[in-house]
């Protein structure tokens, strides 16, 4: 905005002295000239034939005017002319050239065209503010044009909900704004990819649970027989899909406002093991070590990544599960090792993409929408960190929470 109201006031400026410059010297280039009348009307003035040639000045078709010699301030050299009987020439703005001449009695005559002067700066005005309006038009067409195409793509909504992409010259004004128009449109585009995925995920992931309660019903099962359980657990299954699918979509949405606070690691990880051992999963042996190391992050979430992660081992592990910390200068990382089937290589950098799932044992039959991960992502971004995932030494899948230390923010 500086750069623009900059440039436009420069072009003002120099537009305004340009013309100025440029039509004065078409204009007024005639004002050091002598005019015609001027040499006749001082040669008839200075005839000592005619002591008074008002007569002959008027049927020429000049303005005769008499005025007290006093009137006007005289410099001493013109003032010398006059008492010698001789002519004056003078220049006025309103009337142009004009010729004086003393008479006795202190009588001064004015000589001047009738010509009138007011048509000449009305022609003058029309003409500078004519060119300046041109002017301005050529410096303010290439911003017109650049603010017609925003206009016309912003109004060409495409199916996939992208919208035109739009170049212009880096060095227009509107060049910064062409390229949030830009990403705009990929965001655009891309949260409606991702609201077509989640709403096809939805009525795919519950339209299992949903047909088995079907079939069920069907049967008219027994309270508490093994297909009124099994019942039970579809209901179970359906709530926590469709709290996922809730919570996965309102981080999509906006950011929260986090709550940072110190967090004794080794305390928060035993809280969040222990509310996710259950009977399913008591042959699973998990070994922390951990020492006593604190985080500066926000409880609720760092909480909610780990468990999602936690969450993602025990479905794949076979027998063991390691969970261990790591700390340096600049971050501190949370470890989580299985032994179970691993991640494939290929498949490393997706697997926190909502609704992926890859083609191994790591597949729909765990359970799960496939957002467990995508959360951990967009909680680790919140956190400016990073998760990944890495082969684990055990023959697994090793994830990476990393969170940057912030202890001098607390000073």
């Amino acid at each position: 905005m500086a750069r623009l109201f900059i440039s436009l006031y420069l072009f003002i400026v120099l537009s305004l002295v340009g013309l100025a410059a440029l039509l004065d010297q078409v204009f007024f280039a005639s004002d050091n000239t002598t005019d015609p009348w001027i040499t006749a009307s001082a040669a008839l003035l200075s005839s000592p034939e005619e002591q008074s040639p008002e007569h002959q000045l008027t049927r020429a078709g000049l303005v005769v005017r008499w005025m007290e010699a006093d009137s006007i301030a005289w410099p001493d050299d013109m003032q010398k002319r006059l008492q010698q009987g001789k002519s004056v020439i003078l220049h006025d703005p309103n009337y142009g050239q004009q010729v004086y001449k003393l008479y006795p009695d202190n009588q001064l005559m004015q000589v001047y065209s009738p010509d009138n002067r007011t048509a000449d700066f009305w022609l003058y005005s029309s003409v500078f503010f004519g060119l300046l309006a041109a002017l301005l038009s050529l410096w303010i067409w290439p911003l017109w044009r650049d603010l017609l195409k925003l206009k016309k793509a912003s109004s060409s909504l495409q199916q996939d909900g992208s919208l035109p992409a739009l170049s212009v010259n880096p060095a227009s004004a509107l060049a910064g704004i062409m390229g949030s128009f830009n990403q705009l449109s990929i965001q655009i585009k891309s949260l409606l990819q991702r609201q077509r995925e989640l709403t096809g995920a939805v009525a795919h992931e519950l339209r299992t649970p949903l047909s088995r309660l079907k079939f069920a019903l069907a049967a008219e099962p027994q309270p508490g027989s093994s297909p009124w359980q099994d019942m039970n657990r579809d209901v179970a299954e359906l709530e926590s899909l469709i709290q996922e699918m809730l919570d996965y979509a309102s981080m999509e949405h906006t950011a929260p406002e986090m709550d940072y606070s110190v967090l004794p690691l080794n305390e928060l990880i035993d809280s969040v093991i222990g509310r996710l051992r259950s009977p399913e999963n008591e042959n699973i042996d998990i070994d922390v070590q951990t020492t006593h190391v604190e985080l500066l992050g926000d409880g609720y979430f760092v909480q909610r990544a780990l468990q999602n992660v936690l969450q993602n081992a025990l479905r794949y592990a076979r027998h063991r599960i390691s969970v261990s910390i790591e700390k340096s200068s600049d971050s501190i990382t949370i470890l989580v090792d299985d032994d179970g089937p691993g991640v494939a290589e290929e498949d490393r950098e997706r697997i926190f993409e909502p609704f992926f799932r890859p083609d191994n044992s790591r597949a729909r039959k765990r359970g799960g929408a496939g957002l467990g991960l995508a959360i951990v992502s967009r909680i680790q971004q919140w956190h400016e960190g990073r998760c990944e995932v890495q082969r684990s030494p055990s023959g697994g899948a090793r994830f990476m929470l990393s969170y940057p230390t912030r202890y001098q923010e607390l000073q």
